[in-house]
């Protein structure tokens, strides 16, 4: 019986872990918008689909995708070699466009996939924003 549930694990991580952020009006502009209401999901490493949902009900569609560090290192032991590869947080930019909005996201994540930034419409509103 355990045999037919071994893809199930694989199933979950091929669906990714969604996730959703929040956000703080930073200006007047903003503050006359409303709350963003944002969701994503991490696809693999550092890249996935995002939906941003005006609070009119507008909503915009994105991709994000983090520019990660990575720190390489070897060992040599007697005649034997160990290598590690260490990704780490980092920068992410990213554009959401709807039917009358675009809006551009820019900030850093932590290496849990965590982080926060500032998204702004080409007009001028602006929010400080946590994933």
């Amino acid at each position: 019986m355990r045999a037919k549930f071994w893809h199930l694990p694989m199933l979950v991580a091929l669906a990714g872990c969604a996730g959703t952020g929040e956000s703080f009006p930073l200006n007047n502009a903003a503050q006359q918008r409303g709350p963003l209401q944002i969701s994503f999901i991490r696809t693999g490493i550092g890249h996935g689909p995002i939906t941003i949902t005006m609070q009119d009900g507008e909503v915009l569609k994105g991709e994000w995708k983090v520019n990660s560090g990575v720190s390489e290192g070897f060992a040599f032991s007697g005649g034997q070699t160990a290598t590690a590869l260490a990704i780490t947080g980092g920068s992410v930019q990213f554009i959401v466009t709807g039917p009358k909005t675009q809006i551009l996201c820019r900030g850093d994540t932590g290496g849990g996939g965590h982080g926060s930034g500032q998204c702004q419409t080409y007009d001028g509103a602006i929010w400080a924003v946590d994933w």
